[in-house]
């Protein structure tokens, strides 16, 4: 009984270790490190001007299916950001390196760790988990499980 069941036991491991491997493609990356400077009116974010220094070196990685079609991206690495009220120089250096999850339609999705978001009326810091939806301004967030500061009070 022993030398069929060692025998069962030997074909299956040799299927399992010989069976050809499926395809898979591998996945897409592209490097952004060019840093970004910008000005958010006073009008539209905190009733004061902030400019925006962003500092980035991260990754977006994008996975495909088993036919080539894109199927998420991901975002991964170092993102800071200083925040500078323009009346009074008060100013704030955010590390925000997420990371990201970008649906089919190139819309940001979820997020965990820390973000920072632009609506209209705010500057927010995020933290935790994030459910997102679009918004004339970026993204808004629909959804936090964690925290939420309000930058402009903090610049103000």
């Amino acid at each position: 009984m022993r030398r069929p069941l060692a025998a069962f036991a030997s074909a299956i491991v040799l299927v399992l270790f010989l069976a050809p491997a499926a395809p898979a493609t591998a996945p897409i990356q592209v490097r952004i490190s060019e840093p970004a400077t910008f000005v958010l009116s006073g009008s539209d974010f905190c009733g004061f001007d902030v400019q925006a220094e962003i500092e980035q070196k991260f990754k977006a990685i994008t996975f495909t299916g088993d036919r080539g079609t894109w199927v998420t991206t991901l975002t991964v690495g170092k993102i800071n950001v200083v925040l500078t009220n323009l009346d009074t120089g008060e100013s704030i250096r955010l590390a925000i390196p997420g990371p990201g999850f970008i649906d089919v339609d190139g819309n940001l999705v979820t997020g965990t760790g820390p973000w920072v978001i632009f609506i209209e009326g705010h500057i927010q810091y995020l933290v935790g988990h994030i459910t997102f939806a679009p918004d004339p301004f970026g993204v808004r967030a629909v959804e936090v499980r964690g925290r939420i500061v309000e930058l402009c009070d903090v610049l103000a």
